[in-house]
């Protein structure tokens, strides 16, 4: 037969050749045994399916049988199975002819089948050879026997001494005996084999036959990726590769990256296989699924609680079924694992996870390791069970995996033993596990654990477990408990005491939670006055407390800019450089500096930190807050690049992070006007109504994205929502959110120029209350844009003056450039000046737009002559056709033309529409 006439069957060339060759030789007259071995799921069965279709090609009579371990009772059962079907279905002579002879005595009638007579076993035998002798004179045979192992015994003998006698006769039989099966073992099974000519043990197969049998029999691309899932969880294995494959084709749905690997069919068939072997064998298989990598034989067998003697063979079967890996008890590929999970009850998994787990505990194994099996069952109710559960949380905050921590808590606090002071230190450790998974859930812990403990002090102690930032968006059940356990403690002491740092702490928490009511953000103010000039910073709770003080306070403009800075700079030199103070306060002491305009200390403070940092989570805070004081430096390229690194990877996780390094990336971005960095903050935001920081830096976001892309309206509806947002918040402050100048901007360019002076001026009003230069600076530039004549001239000029005595060198840039572009007609030689020093430090700061406007600023004014002819020009008029509109030769128009080029260095008339464009969004 030809190679492209083969049935189709994967990596199984060597087999097929086998049974053509055995094929040839029985029509030449003689005959030969195929064993067919191997573990189950190799394809065996198919491999039979195979030969038949080879056989009938040829031609061959076919006959099939197959062995089942619950028909074993059944005498001569395969027998009849090989031969009956043929004798229906064969004409009434032929039939009578092979029946008559020998094989009479085992015949009913001659319309009927085989007859289980009551016959000596010799005669029943040599009826058989008579009959199967008849139907091989006629031409050669193929009998097929599937599962040959499970054949009844008088079946079973009568193939077995066949076998050694098949070679004189046109006949091959094959067989299919499943390797690790006990029945195997058995001597007729062994008898049959040594008569075999060939052995033939199909493999596994290779992970591209997986996806092309998987495409073969889905009739649909298959993901590379799938498919190589698929290849590791069924190791290759022909029969599961298909049971996955018939599944995918029901669904009907092309196979993708998370597509089904345990189909139905599939598990019912693996339990089938294990249920049916003797019952160690499959109390066995339990253990080895329960205990996973320290399934050792001593361990199985108390969990089993058959003897060691018991339990070895039936591991050496599981094994020779190829279930096991070659070096240990435990499963060969996970499937097997959660099948047999799942086939277990309720109760008879709880109970032998339970029973592993005291096993392991006793026998010294890792903790985490004795916790991981407590966590799906219910709670064991033992001081052991306790005991273990606390020590793996405790182990795995070590190890700096937090998640792992919280898990094992949850757990423990399902335990109704657990005394209150016990639960209580459950829950606060459970919170210091969850601030780097959900900073929400993190401060309900804390209250949780608030109601549990009996003492004042050490409720307070729990309480300030928690940096204030957690409690910005607590809900007000949090405010009132902070001040009823401040109540408890009673008079502060002494400064310097425990009950005085507690107190001082607890406050801290509570201002920061009204920090979006105005009322509270005034009274905070006023407690901040009420300090005096020179408030203590000596200890950790009294820093806190000013810096929550200072920012609430900055917020409403309680303070002067000059004040908060020297306040503040006062709080970040006590504070000690270190990566973990990023989780405290910091953030809103910087937020406050850069506000005020009071950065120089905080570089190095940040450097340092960041030098000593090893951990990736405390890494990207302190990136995020360093890319916010370049953007106050007016280092627009590297707050640019910093912003980009932090969100090279995966969206953030805004649970772990809050608000943290969304207000520094988010303000990164709309400076930048960097549509790909807004992009990615805007792809999976955080979910957060509650604060109004979020909620305003998600609209500015969003606001920017709209203008970018042409939809001016919906940006400017955007920001001045959130514009009223702040403002119902308290929040007067431009140095901290300077929302008003963005929407002046989309409003000059709407046309709405009444409007956007309305917002500059009110802008430049609250900038001055605020004191800070660069608030000045910017919004008196702004102003300054939309003031004509020397009203305006006189506000660029101060915006550069306050610019000149601020750090951010970008928005002196920006200044230089207008305030050049005014003047370019009344003291060209002054605005020649401004705007090259505004070039060299716009290409110095990163800021390629303010540099470009300084360029195009910079060149030779057109003269009105020439300003006309280019604008009639950009309306696409020809030389002519301007000539004739103002009356001059085209000659005249070719010269102005020429010098405009010049001036506005373009090479062509289809860049001065660009240019114009560009001048007129100067802003």
């Amino acid at each position: 037969m030809s190679d492209s006439s083969r049935p189709s069957l994967l990596e199984r060339e060597s087999e097929l050749a086998a049974a053509e060759a055995a094929f040839r030789a029985a029509r030449a007259g003689q005959g030969s045994v195929l064993l067919v071995e191997g573990r189950p799921g190799t394809g065996k069965t198919a491999l039979l399916r195979a030969f038949a279709e080879l056989a009938e090609a040829g031609p061959m009579t076919v006959l099939r049988a197959c062995g089942a371990r619950n028909e074993r009772d059944f005498s001569w059962g395969v027998l009849a199975q090989l031969l009956n079907p043929l004798l229906f279905r064969t004409a009434a002579p032929v039939r009578e002819r092979w029946l008559s002879g020998s094989a009479s005595p085992i015949v009913a009638e001659p319309a009927g089948g085989l007859v289980r007579r009551d016959l000596p076993d010799g005669q029943q035998q040599a009826g058989f050879d008579a009959v199967l002798a008849e139907v091989a004179a006629d031409g050669p045979v193929l009998v097929l026997v599937d599962d040959l192992h499970q054949a009844d015994q008088p079946s079973l003998r009568w193939l077995a001494r066949w076998a050694h006698r098949v070679r004189h006769q046109p006949v091959v039989l094959a067989c299919v005996v499943c390797e690790g099966d006990v029945l195997t073992d058995e001597p007729l099974v062994r008898r049959l084999a040594e008569a075999a000519a060939a052995t033939l043990r199909p493999q596994r197969l290779t992970a591209a036959s997986v996806r092309a049998l998987l495409t073969q029999r889905t009739g649909m691309p298959v993901d590379e990726q799938f498919a190589q899932s698929c290849w590791e969880n069924t190791s290759g294995l022909p029969m599961f590769v298909a049971a996955v494959a018939d599944e995918l084709a029901a669904a009907g749905d092309p196979p993708g990256p998370g597509g089904p690997i345990r189909p139905v069919r599939l598990r019912d068939w693996l339990l089938t296989c294990l249920q049916a072997q003797p019952e160690p064998v499959w109390q066995v298989a339990k253990a080895v699924t329960v205990l996973d990598r320290y399934s050792g034989l001593a361990a199985i067998s108390r969990l089993t609680g058959f003897e060691e003697a018991a339990c070895e063979p039936a591991l050496r079967t599981l094994s020779r079924l190829g279930l096991l890996e070659a070096d240990r008890p435990r499963f060969s590929w996970p499937l097997i694992s959660e099948m047999i999970d799942e086939s277990m009850t309720f109760d008879e998994r709880e109970r032998a996870h339970v029973r592993a787990a005291e096993d392991l505990h006793r026998g010294g194994c890792p903790v985490e390791e004795v916790a991981q099996r407590l966590l799906g069952v219910l709670p064991v109710r033992t001081s052991w069970a306790v005991e273990t559960l606390r020590e793996a949380a405790d182990t795995a905050i070590r190890r700096r995996a937090p998640e792992a921590a919280a898990r094992y808590l949850r757990r423990l606090l399902l335990d109704g033993t657990l005394e209150d002071d016990d639960r209580a230190a459950a829950h606060v450790a459970l919170a210091t596990a969850e601030l780097g998974a959900d900073r929400a859930a993190a401060v309900r812990h804390v209250a949780q654990a608030t109601t549990l403990l009996r003492g004042p002090e050490d409720r307070a102690a729990a309480l300030t477990r928690l940096s204030p930032t957690l409690f910005a968006d607590a809900p007000p059940y949090v405010r009132d408990l902070l001040e009823q356990v401040a109540a408890e403690l009673g008079p502060s002491g002494a400064p310097g005491s425990r009950a005085h740092e507690l107190v001082v702490h607890l406050e801290a928490r509570a201002r920061h939670i009204g920090s979006s009511d105005p009322a509270e953000l005034q009274a905070a103010a006023g407690r901040l006055r009420d300090l005096g000039p020179n408030p203590a910073v000596s200890s950790p709770a009294e820093r806190e407390l000013l810096t929550v003080l200072l920012f609430a306070a900055s917020k409403c403009s309680g303070l002067s800019a000059a004040e908060v800075a020297v306040l503040g700079t006062r709080v970040l030199r006590r504070e000690p450089a270190a990566p973990a103070q990023i989780h405290g306060v910091l953030p809103l002491l910087i937020d406050v500096l850069c506000a005020a305009g009071a950065i120089d200390e905080l570089v190095p403070w940040l450097d340092s930190a960041l030098a000593q940092c090893e951990d990736a989570a405390e890494r990207t805070l302190i990136e995020a807050e360093r890319a916010l004081v370049s953007l106050n430096q007016g280092n627009l390229a590297k707050a640019g690049e910093i912003a980009h690194r932090v969100m090279a990877g995966p969206p953030p996780d805004w649970a772990r992070t809050g608000t943290t390094i969304l207000a520094p990336l988010g303000l990164t971005a709309v400076i930048n006007r960097d549509a790909e960095l807004i992009r990615r903050l805007l792809a999976d935001p955080p979910e957060d109504d509650r604060s109004v920081l979020v909620s305003a830096l998600l609209g500015l976001l969003r606001g920017m994205s709209a203008a970018l892309g042409g939809d001016r309206v919906s940006g400017l509806a955007f920001i001045r929502d959130i514009g009223w947002q702040l403002e119902q918040a308290g929040w007067r402050n431009p140095g901290l959110f300077s929302w008003r100048l963005s929407a002046a901007a989309l409003h000059r360019q709407l046309g709405e120029t009444e409007q956007a002076r309305e917002l500059a001026e009110l802008e430049y009003e609250r900038a001055r209350g605020w004191g800070a230069a660069v608030a000045i600076g910017r919004a008196a530039r702004v102003l300054g844009d939309l003031t004509p004549g020397g009203p305006g001239l006189d506000l660029l000029r101060e915006s550069a003056e306050m610019l000149e005595k601020s750090a951010n060198r970008s928005e002196l840039a920006r200044t230089l450039v207008r305030l050049g572009a005014r003047l370019r007609e009344i003291e060209p030689d002054e605005a020649a000046v401004l705007l090259a020093r505004a070039e060299e430090i716009a290409v110095e700061c990163g800021d390629p737009v303010a540099a470009d406007r300084a360029r195009r600023s910079g060149a030779e004014a057109l003269t009105r002559a020439e300003q006309r002819v280019v604008e009639l020009a950009v309306e696409g008029r020809t030389n002519q056709e301007i000539a004739r509109v103002l009356e001059v030769s085209v000659r005249a128009v070719e010269k102005h033309l020429t010098k405009s080029f010049r001036k506005l260095r373009v090479r062509r008339r289809t860049e001065l529409a660009s240019v114009l464009r560009a001048q007129a969004a100067q802003v």
